[in-house]
Order: structure tokens, then C-alpha cells, then sequence
């Protein structure tokens, strides 16, 4: 068949065919930052980075901090390529169930942040520590000059979300030059913090893969920010869905409509076929961790 034969780049345009746009949403954009993420979990980041871009990204500085009392860590790295002029700013992942579950604990208890409204105090915590090494980065006037992007998978993609926040506060750079692409990101603030950072921070897209249960963790009945799903594939030519609806952040027409009583009533799923889980570590046919860990293998 003729699909077998499409290039990347011919597919990713059949795909955006049936998938007339609405935002500045890149899926090649997107599938280099996913492999980016996937980086941040393991030790190969450089090697990860020579085998993804076609410019050359060297790994500037690692992040790494310990962001509970449980010895557990908040970690990534961040990147820069002199030809793009660009920095990309990375977050790894939770690594243990006990991180996942101070993360739950955490949202009980919010921090006001900036005046933007309430943030998970685990993902506040978990900026706060990384953020030296974030800050002088974006204060060195080498880089004065740089637009930035900020990444992350899971727990990766709220600390994104969180530090870009932080770096339009501080002033560090204007929400217009920053980026910012999560996949499977856990809901970051309450309805405050979401307003203020769609308006100062519009180029950002928060993936979402089919059953993922994550971005819709904590369960709630507020708006968030969010970007939309890819319902059932994504391998190159699959079909998503950009989420402008209402209510805005929260649409009910996309991955939302899968509220907390949907998976109360699949709950069997979890245990049985994992789906939720599945979706999860598994976004653009590959399983991210491992596929960080490994060096990013392509091909």
C-alpha cells in the first residue's frame, strides 16, 4: 500500500490533512521532546541528544535535588544548540510508587504561587530545589538571547509546566519566547493558576495519550489546563484531537470525558489490563523510561 511507503514527513502531513489545525501544536516537535523526556530517566542524555536533532545539543547542566523527606529525587538536564540559539529545559519523571504517592499527599495542602494562584506544594518543592541550576542558566548572558522550551514526562511535565510559571515571575524571559510540551502531566494548580498561565504562556501543549490516567489526577471538578489526546494511536499518521472546547482547559468532548467516574466503573482495568497505566508510560510507540535508559535508540 502507498502508506507503507510515506516518509515521516510525508505522513505527519496526511496526518495534519485529517487533522485540520487550531494551534501551533508541531507533532514532529512533539516526538523529539518526548524523546528528550525519556532521556531525562536515564544516564545517556547525550547520547540520546546526537541521535535526535539534526542540529547539535549538548547537555549544558544536569538537574538533580532531593524533593521529599523519603530521599527521593527531582532530576533532569538541561540542553542548548548555539545553532538554534535555543535551550531546551528537561524534567525526569517519578521513580518510585512512594513518590507518586507524596505527590497525591501534597495536593491537599497548595502553595500560592507568584500570584498566579495555588500549585501542588510537591511540584512547587520540586522546582525550588532545582531552580539554581535552572536560574543561572537562563541569567547567563550567553544565553541572553535563546528562546527556551521546557519538557517533561509525568511528575517531568508538572515541574515543567511549574517552572516555566516561574521563569515569566522572575522575569527571566517573556511568556512569547518560552515553549513548553508535557506528555501524561498530572493536573499542575487550581483554576487561577491555570487562567494566568494560558494567558502568559500560549505556546503550550500538554499531550495527552488515550486512556492515560494521570492528567486527569488529581480528580476534580475545576478547569485545568490542558491540550488533548491522541484516543487510541500514535504512531506516525495517527489521528489526535487539539482540545480548544469548553469548558476551557478542561473540554468535555476529549480525553476529560474520561472522569473519575469512568475509571471508578473500569477500575478492574487497572489491575486486569493495565490500560491506564499502559497509556501512560507508553506515548509515540514507545515505552519511555526504558527507551531513555537505553539511549534512545532509534530505528
Amino acid at each position: 500500500m502507498r502508506e507503507e511507503k510515506l516518509s515521516y514527513k510525508e505522513s505527519l502531513v496526511l496526518a495534519l490533512a485529517h487533522n485540520p489545525r487550531k494551534t501551533n501544536y508541531d507533532e514532529q516537535t512533539a516526538r523529539m521532546l518526548l524523546n528528550m523526556s525519556a532521556a531525562a530517566y536515564g544516564n545517556l542524555q547525550q547520547t540520546c541528544l546526537n541521535g535526535i536533532h539534526s542540529s547539535p545539543y549538548t547537555v549544558l547542566s544536569p538537574l538533580k535535588g532531593r524533593c521529599d523527606g523519603w530521599l527521593d529525587t527531582c532530576a533532569g538536564y538541561i540542553a542548548a544548540s548555539d545553532v538554534d540559539k535555543h535551550l531546551i529545559i528537561v524534567f525526569r519523571g517519578s521513580m518510585t510508587w512512594l513518590q507518586i504517592a507524596f505527590q497525591g499527599a501534597e495536593y491537599f495542602t497548595p502553595v500560592e504561587f507568584y500570584g498566579m494562584g495555588n500549585v501542588n506544594h510537591y511540584f512547587a518543592d520540586g522546582v525550588e530545589v532545582l531552580w539554581p541550576s535552572i536560574q543561572q542558566v537562563l541569567r547567563n548572558p550567553m544565553y541572553s538571547n535563546y528562546t527556551v522550551t521546557f519538557t517533561g514526562h509525568s511528575l517531568g511535565g508538572a515541574l515543567a509546566a511549574v517552572a516555566t510559571a516561574r521563569t515569566v515571575a522572575e522575569g527571566l524571559r517573556p511568556g512569547h519566547q518560552l515553549t513548553v510540551y508535557t506528555f501524561g502531566e498530572p493536573r499542575v494548580g487550581n483554576v487561577d493558576f491555570a487562567k494566568t498561565f494560558d494567558r502568559l504562556i500560549p505556546n503550550s501543549y500538554r499531550v495527552v495519550f488515550g486512556k492515560d490516567i494521570v492528567p486527569h489526577l488529581p480528580f476534580c471538578k475545576k478547569k485545568w489546563e490542558i491540550f488533548g489526546p491522541y484516543p487510541k494511536s500514535m504512531s506516525v499518521g495517527s489521528s489526535y484531537v487539539e482540545c480548544v472546547g469548553e469548558p476551557r482547559g478542561e473540554d468535555a468532548t476529549c480525553s476529560n470525558r474520561h472522569n473519575l467516574w469512568f475509571y471508578f466503573l473500569h477500575i478492574s482495568q487497572l489491575f486486569l489490563h493495565n490500560h491506564f497505566v499502559y497509556d501512560h508510560r507508553h506515548y509515540f510507540d514507545i515505552e519511555v523510561p526504558e527507551f531513555g535508559k537505553e539511549g534512545c535508540p532509534i530505528g
